[in-house]
């Protein structure tokens, strides 16, 4: 009997030895696992702050690309000396309407890039307001020298407020987008 012991007391060890180690094994394939989650969740965290400061260029180049015959329309009529004629103005006026509804429409065909995904839809909202500002600004154009845009300008407000909400819940600080789109 005491043969028979032996060989099963070295099975009972071998069986017991190997448990122990797969058991280690899955706990440091756990540990492994909880870390490259964490640096997984990280990358992207660093992927959308990056995705948010390029978008933001986007945002901005898009309209600054064709805002200027506004700005130059709102100048034109408020200076009191070399002012433009009236047919001028009328022109300006004209080239005015025709670029605040290229920025909308520009604002309108952005895409959302795919980093962004999980803000897509509050991203998208904001660009609407955006839009909506350009447009609105586009149909109220006034040829007083003092005019006030109330209604464009809330539009605009509301943009820089949705778009606010996306950079703080990234752990960045709001933008100003207002400060950029300035010719």
């Amino acid at each position: 009997m005491n043969k028979l012991m032996v060989p099963f007391l070295l099975l009972s060890l071998s069986i017991f030895t190997a448990a122990c180690s797969n058991d280690e094994g899955s706990t440091e394939e756990k540990e492994t696992n909880t870390e490259a989650t964490g640096e997984t969740a990280k990358n992207d965290e660093m992927d959308m702050k990056a995705a948010l400061l390029d978008y933001q260029m986007e945002i901005i180049n898009t309209v600054n690309e064709n805002d200027s015959a506004i700005y130059s329309f709102e100048s034109a009529k408020a200076k009191e000396e070399d002012k433009p004629s009236a047919e001028e103005i009328a022109k300006m006026k004209t080239d005015a309407e025709a670029a605040a509804t290229t920025v909308a429409e520009d604002v309108h065909s952005l895409e959302v890039p795919a980093a962004l995904d999980s803000k897509k839809e509050e991203i998208q909202g904001a660009l609407d307001d955006l839009a909506k500002s350009y447009e609105t600004r586009a149909a109220n154009l006034s040829d007083e020298a003092n005019a006030e845009y109330a209604e464009s300008d809330e539009q605009f407000a509301a943009f820089e407020e949705k778009m606010a909400v996306v950079y703080e819940e990234a752990g960045l600080t709001k933008p100003s987008f207002s400060a950029d789109i300035v010719d």
